[in-house]
């Protein structure tokens, strides 16, 4: 299914552009900047190695800013970039976040755009709001061992079906994410449905409830709704075609009534606020455009708000809101909106997206219900002319609010498992020293101007002390001075091939070869809290059209091998077996793929804690079908040195304790 999605990605391509050039006779932005949804425009160095939080569009920007002010506030998850995927979400972006943010379109879901978007941008964490679940960005990013985590997720009835009659598509693709905050348990429950593990998933509530409305916005709705006098006005948001027409043919009878009531119509996408301009006219109503810089006058009956990102204020000049998606079968946007403004709420009978939060209001008697148009205008006059109706429901509505109040701390804290207490030490780069042929990469707070000498055993004989051990591809040094204990290692060929050439590879781009990918690696897992050792430098010598190469890195203290336990001293605990389990466990959740996963590279220090070690050839990668070809790597070993030596202190039985180990699933 995977592959039969990659090539329907490529087959919907140019019709998908032919649909965004067609876009772009009512909004021309859509004819731009092709060039980044192909993931082929970067960004400036200074955004890269940050947070990216993706945001479809304007509604989802909104929703998400209490979040973002939450992200800009923590230097952890600096520098921050926001993609979306429409010209309306971009100009709100760069509206209200300016040079504060980096800013991209979003690529489209193709292998080869997803993975220029990461490789240029490496993220060191990628946020998804809301229902954002692409299967190929989500593969890319699993194999370039980028975590994704999708934010205030919400997943309706509708879209759960969709996703289960595509369970073979998408359940992978939501396996690959490490971390889910869900607006509720409903949408935590059908997650986990589909294969989402239980430690991945949290209910952190709707981050649109946290929404703080500034005192500048509350300045210009009290002008406003001083200017338009005691009138009373129905603001009816984010609607919909078919909504769109009731409203107005329910609104041109309730102005035979109430001639003095004001109607504010702001459709839900950009694109059709010329044909609801259209409506307008065809029905004879007296309107203003608000893109226009129109201002109703006393004959004004309808203010169609045709702006970007200004939904809050609309609402927040009303004597009461409705929200749209809810007289048709869309399911119904979000009502916090008008909660935070303290607002009579008003919404149709298809409340489906939000069911939770309407259940609750339901239940509360903190709104107002409407089956069709005309009873949404017999509810705004049920508002208008009962002050002590208003006064109880929105109090009872603010309840019902005040209890769902905190979600960005609730997702925040989550977050908290992904990037640490502190900033990573992988995001600064290693210092690079360049000397004729060789090419060296230290760590700065081990090594800042150390040369070629840290490679040569003979040197740290004369400066400390080193001693050789033999191992499958020549030998390993330990070494030792005043600045700590090392393990150094020459990279050697294997196979047949080592007869001819025993230590020359093939030339490559620094960052690609062996030794600096070793290095990059190790210190990205470190970041990541893993067990692993620590990369202190490494060195790549050019040869011609060749190179050789070596590393160094931090000794484990008081560690050995299970190999060498096993041959030499005693059999290991079932709580040992458990750790090493857990611990191999924890690099398949961060999709790494040990090369060379075996008995002589799983350890155990004084302590009881298990590592692993050598990771010459090893890469982030995507999927699962590797892991138990991984596991049966580790299980050959064993019984290889089992039958070299009938004193190898292991037993098959032994193996169910790893076993154990490894099915404790990392968080």
């Amino acid at each position: 299914m995977a592959w039969a999605y990659r090539l329907l990605a490529y087959g919907v391509t140019l019709p998908l552009l032919v649909y965004l050039w067609w876009r772009g006779h009512q909004d021309p932005a859509y004819r731009l900047r092709w060039r980044e949804r192909f993931g082929l425009q970067g960004l400036p160095p200074q955004y890269r190695g940050g947070a990216l939080l993706h945001c479809a569009s304007v509604g989802e920007v909104i929703a998400a800013r209490p979040l973002i002010d939450a992200l800009l506030a923590d230097p952890r998850y600096h520098p921050l970039v926001l993609t979306c995927s429409t010209p309306s979400g971009s100009r709100l972006i760069r509206q209200h976040y300016g040079a504060r943010v980096g800013h991209r379109y979003f690529p489209l879901d193709l292998p080869g755009a997803a993975r220029r978007f990461l490789l240029h941008l490496r993220p060191r964490l990628v946020l998804l709001l809301e229902r954002e679940l692409w299967p190929n960005f989500l593969h890319q990013a699993q194999g370039l061992g980028i975590p994704v985590a999708l934010v205030n997720a919400r997943l309706s009835a509708r879209s759960a079906a969709s996703y289960t009659r595509w369970r073979s598509l998408m359940a992978p693709a939501i396996q690959t994410l490490r971390l889910v905050c869900a607006e509720d348990t409903v949408t935590a429950a059908r997650l986990t449905a589909l294969g989402l593990p239980a430690c991945r998933l949290a209910v952190t509530g709707n981050i649109k409830s946290d929404v703080m409305v500034p005192a500048t916005l509350l300045q210009r709705i009290n002008s406003t709704r001083a200017a338009w006098g005691g009138r009373a006005v129905l603001t009816a948001g984010s609607t919909h075609a078919g909504e769109d027409e009731a409203l107005v043919a329910a609104f041109q009878t309730y102005l035979a009534n109430s001639p003095q009531t004001l109607l504010v119509l702001v459709p839900r996408h950009p694109e059709r606020f010329d044909a609801v301009a259209h409506l307008l006219a065809q029905a004879g109503l007296r309107y203003v455009r608000h893109s226009l810089g129109q201002t109703p006058t006393p004959e004004t009956q309808v203010v169609l708000g045709d702006s970007i990102g200004e939904l809050l204020f609309w609402y927040g000049v009303a004597t009461a809101c409705f929200v749209g998606g809810s007289l048709i079968e869309r399911g119904g946007h979000n009502p916090l909106e008008v909660l935070c403004l303290q607002k009579p709420l008003i919404a149709g009978p298809h409340t489906d997206n939000f069911a939770q939060v309407y259940a609750a209001l339901r239940s509360a008697n903190g709104m107002l219900a409407a089956q069709d148009a005309n009873a949404v205008f017999h509810q705004l006059q049920s508002v208008s002319q009962d002050g002590g109706l208003v006064q109880g429901l929105v109090a009872r509505a603010d309840t019902v609010y005040q209890r769902m109040a905190g979600a960005t701390d609730r997702t925040m804290a989550q977050l908290d498992q992904l990037v640490g207490p502190l900033p990573p030490a992988a995001a600064a780069p290693p210092v690079a020293v360049q000397r004729g042929r060789e090419s060296m990469w230290l760590d700065e707070h081990r090594f800042k101007t150390a040369g070629g000498q840290l490679f040569d055993p003979a040197w740290w004989q004369r400066h400390g002390t080193c001693s050789s051990r033999s191992g499958g591809r020549g030998q390993v040094h330990f070494v030792a001075n005043t600045q700590g204990s090392f393990v150094l290692r020459h990279y050697h060929r294997g196979g047949l091939v080592a007869r001819l050439n025993s230590d020359l590879f093939l030339a490559q781009p620094l960052a690609q070869t062996r030794p600096m990918a070793e290095f990059a690696l190790l210190n990205k897992l470190r970041a990541q809290g893993l067990p692993v050792p620590k990369a202190c430098a490494a060195r790549h010598t050019r040869v011609g059209i060749w190179y050789r190469a070596d590393i160094l890195v931090e000794q484990i203290p008081d560690a050995t091998d299970v190999a060498a336990l096993l041959h030499q001293q005693r059999a290991l605990t079932a709580d040992e077996w458990h750790a090493l389990g857990r611990a191999v466990r924890q690099l398949h959740e961060a999709q790494v793929c040990h090369a060379d996963l075996n008995c002589h590279n799983l350890m155990l220090d004084t302590r009881g804690k298990a590592w692993i070690v050598d990771f010459d050839k090893c890469a982030f990668r995507a999927g699962d079908d590797w892991k138990q070809t991984n596991l049966n790597r580790l299980l050959r070993s064993l019984r290889k040195e089992q039958r070299l030596d009938a004193g190898f202190r292991w037993s098959e039985g032994e193996w169910a304790h790893f076993m154990s180990g490894y099915r404790v699933q990392a968080a």
